[in-house]
């Protein structure tokens, strides 16, 4: 993230919450600030725009001038992995050809929903790597992997057995080999919103803006097995901007996947 952030607790705060504060200001490189008042207060005392608070209940980013509120929640894979079990696919997975004992790279993983998903097709013979290069998401993601409870013990563990990396998808598909992974996956952020997308606004407020590149795509071609996918609204400039002729429809007509193989 390029504005400045704190870390705090919640304003009943504990020598526990207090010692994991510390160590998340550790983790994301900022300073820790006793609570004191409101977060809006503490944000503004301290020239922060955005402020990690620590509490009993959850870990969570706020940014009190725009009301934005961020926390790690496994999203819509629950009813995801759902239609998978009973039948009615999923069209990621479709996109994707992902079978039992495939290795995903998903190269933008945010919440790591579609990674969730991906884990549960891959199962445990198979492996899902996720990379997400804003250091607030990254680490509140890989938190959320190791310490959510869902009321299904399945889901839980399909949470423990995806590995996150808090790095930039160039820099990291520069340096694997060829045909490290079966499928590489890219989710950026779309040009446009879809308006019933309001789930989304936090994660796409402060995911990076970068599209995928030509020497992006060039790389997970190289590193891809089977194929590249790049999820993005049905209108996208993005298949011209990278020459990607082959797509499939989403679930919703308005989502497209860019399919591309080496």
């Amino acid at each position: 993230m390029t504005h400045q952030i704190i870390v705090t607790t919640s304003r009943r705060s504990t020598v526990e919450l207090r010692e994991q504060a510390e160590q998340w200001g550790k983790r994301l490189g900022v300073a820790f600030v006793e609570r004191s008042g409101s977060l809006e207060r503490l944000c503004q005392d301290n020239t922060a725009q955005g402020v990690l608070t620590v509490t009993d209940r959850r870990v969570s980013y706020h940014e009190p001038d725009s009301g934005l509120e961020y926390f790690f929640h496994p999203s819509m894979a629950k009813v995801r992995i759902h239609n998978l079990q009973v039948g009615r696919g999923d069209p990621m997975v479709t996109a994707m050809a992902l079978q039992a004992g495939d290795s995903l790279l998903d190269c933008t993983v945010g919440r790591a929903s579609d990674a969730i998903v991906a884990a549960h097709v891959v199962g445990t013979e198979g492996s899902v790597l996720g990379l997400e290069k804003v250091p607030v998401i990254a680490q509140l993601t890989i938190h959320g992997l190791a310490t959510y409870q869902d009321s299904s013990a399945r889901l839980t563990g399909l949470l423990r057995r995806i590995r996150v990396l808090q790095a930039d998808y160039l820099d990291y598909l520069r340096q694997c080999p060829d045909a490290a992974f079966d499928v590489v996956y890219f989710d950026p952020v779309f040009h446009e919103p879809l308006e019933k997308s309001q789930a989304m606004a936090p994660l796409r407020k402060l995911a990076d803006k970068q599209p995928v590149t030509p020497e992006a795509l060039e790389e997970a071609t190289r590193v891809c097995r089977r194929r590249v996918v790049i999820k993005q609204r049905y209108d996208t400039p993005l298949w011209a901007q990278l020459g990607i002729t082959r797509t499939t429809k989403g679930g919703s007509s308005r989502i497209e996947y860019g399919i591309v193989e080496p």
